[in-house]
Formats: C-alpha cells, structure tokens, sequence
C-alpha cells in the first residue's frame, strides 16, 4: 500500500483541518511516523509557546510506521491522545522545552484522513516545531549531564503527574521483552543469528526477567518514560538539552529508560549521564546491576525491531556476537561492563 499513497497529498487533507496555512513541506523521513515539516507565514495564528522558538514551523505526523509488522497498538487513536496529553502536561507543569501539541478544527489531537475509496484511514498529528540541534558527534561530558538531567525532570513529572482518564501507552515489560526474543528466532533459522548467539540471549532473558520479577513497581521506580532518547531524539539549543519524538513512549521502569540511552554512549559518558541525572533525581542504591540487566534487555528490544527491516540484517549478523561476548557472557558471569569497558 505504502507505494500507492501520495504522502504529500495526504499532509496537505490533514493540514486543512488545522488553522494552519502551509508554504513549504518538507519530508523528514519514516520510522514509527512519517513526518514532514511544515513551513508557514511567520507569526501565524495557533498555539505559541515557550518552547517554540520559530512561531511559524510545525511537524506533521501520519503515524504509519516503516515496518508494516510492527505492533498496531501503536497506531491506536486513544494511545496517539495519550502521548500528546502527556506532552500538554510537560508544556504546562514544567520548564522542559517539548513539542506542543496542537488541536483540528474540531478540537481534538488526532485527526484521520482517508487513504482512497476504500474507506480505510491514517490518523496525523501536528505538534510545534521545536528549536535546536541534533550531535553530529558523540556528546561533550557536558552534554551527557545535560541530557541525564532531563531524563531525571522527564521521569520527575511522570511520577508525580495524575494520569488522566482513558490513558493509554504500550508496557516496556517482561511481557515485551519476551516479544522481543521470540521475534529474533527467524534470523536463527535464517542464518543471522546462530543458535548459539541466540542460547546466550534466551538465559540472559531469562535472568533479567527474574530480576523484573524482583523488582517492585512502585510510583519511584515505574512510571511513564520516553523510551528513546538517544541522539536522535535529544537536541541542544543554546546548551539546553530538549527531548522531542515522544513516539515511543509508554509505561516501563525507569532504570530501563536510562538504560536505553545509555546504549548510545561512550563509558565515560555514562558516568557523566548518571551524575547529570542524579544531580535532579536520586537513583536508587545498588542499581548498576539492575540497570546493566536492563541495558542488555534494551538491546534486545532494538534487535527486535532491527530484524523486522531486511537491510538491517547484516548488521545484526555482525553486531549480535559482540553484544552476547562483550555484554551477556560477562552479566551472565556477574562481571560488571556498563561502566568500565
């Protein structure tokens, strides 16, 4: 179906039912969403504010995700409503800098537009554009405490938010993480992953679900996280590190959204990570083994979502036996590595 859709006509259906005149549309590109910027008339009416630095740009979402087997949970109008309430209440209860979420003519997030005759729909959403600019390089030490401190603000609010009625978000659970080993077992009988690569990632699984087991949901530790920041999804404006593309947000433990990001960084800008995030919020004691099980469980997930795009493969054929002997074998083996590689 993708090939048949004129995207571009389908974001210009969406915007006529925004108090919103475009002049110039420009494709961002396609993963959870397809996203176009939107260029209008400076100054023009709607929503203003602080965290908007150019009045007149907006990003248009058609949330139809690049990997068509991908989880439909996703596309769901009331999970949709459910990211954008969460993001007013970051715009209004906070000083974060995130995308603001704008309402149709009809006055709700979340508007569908038809794809052709058949009657079958997408749902779009626009948000402010929010300034600033990703890292073309790995972040300063500076920066790792910048991005750790809004990782501790994010999960601040989340802790202490009311949820509203009728929220809903996607669980990073056992349940998803059992998902996401059971996804890879096709690149086993493909060849790209071996069995014995596959072995390690089953018990150590297996270990880290024994540990979620073990860990207590409370309002502390669990709650709603961005699920992934990393340097995509982090940008910098004037020093100021504001997180955007709140796509993948959903309920999980916090440990693990710092985990998640963690993946992306260098050793030392862990550290710097976890003294910018505790500079706001306070971990809690003994949690390195926790947040290395959960580094490993991350990376899990993102195999997962990896094997369901074809040209991905050949970096899993190579990527997945240093994770298993670099980070499994030695967590398995109770040998610390977050910290110390």
């Amino acid at each position: 179906m993708e090939s048949e859709i004129d995207w571009k006509g389908l974001a210009l259906t969406a915007l006529a039912q925004y108090n919103v005149s475009a002049t110039q549309l420009v494709f961002l590109g396609h993963s959870e969403n397809l996203t176009f910027r939107i260029h209008t008339e400076d100054g023009e009416n709607g929503a203003t504010s602080r965290d908007c630095d150019q009045q007149g740009l907006f990003i248009l979402r058609i949330h139809y995700p690049i990997t068509r087997l991908s989880d439909r949970i996703w596309q769901e109008r009331a999970v949709i409503e459910s990211e954008l309430m969460w993001l007013t209440a970051l715009n209004e209860n906070t000083d974060l800098v995130v995308p603001y979420p704008m309402q149709n003519l009809n006055g709700t997030f979340v508007t569908s537009v038809a794809i052709d005759n058949t009657g079958e729909t997408l749902n779009c959403t626009l948000l402010k554009w929010v300034d600033g600019l990703p890292l073309n390089t790995e972040p300063t030490l500076m920066q790792a405490w910048r991005v750790g401190e809004l990782m501790a603000s994010l999960h601040q609010h989340a802790s202490l938010w009311e949820l509203p009625l009728g929220f809903k978000r996607p669980k990073y659970d056992w349940e998803q993480l059992h998902t996401s080993l059971m996804g890879l077992r096709s690149l086993v009988d493909a060849g790209t992953i071996s069995i014995a690569d596959f072995a390690v990632l089953e018990t150590v699984v297996q270990r880290i679900r024994d540990v979620m087991t073990a860990l207590e949901k409370t309002q502390a530790n669990w709650g709603l996280i961005h699920a992934d920041l990393n340097e995509n999804n982090y940008i910098f404006h004037a020093g100021e590190a504001r997180a955007i593309d709140f796509s993948c947000c959903g309920f999980g433990y916090y440990l693990y959204d710092i985990a998640s990001t963690l993946k992306h960084l260098f050793p030392e800008n862990r550290r710097s990570f976890l003294n910018g995030y505790q500079n706001v919020r306070q971990l809690p004691s003994k949690y390195q083994n926790i947040l290395e099980a959960f580094f490993i469980g991350a990376t899990v997930d993102n195999f997962a979502f990896l094997a369901l795009q074809p040209n991905e493969h050949d970096y899993l054929l190579e990527i997945v036996p240093y994770v298993t002997e670099r980070f499994c074998n030695k967590y398995l083996r109770g040998k610390p590595f977050l910290l110390n590689l």
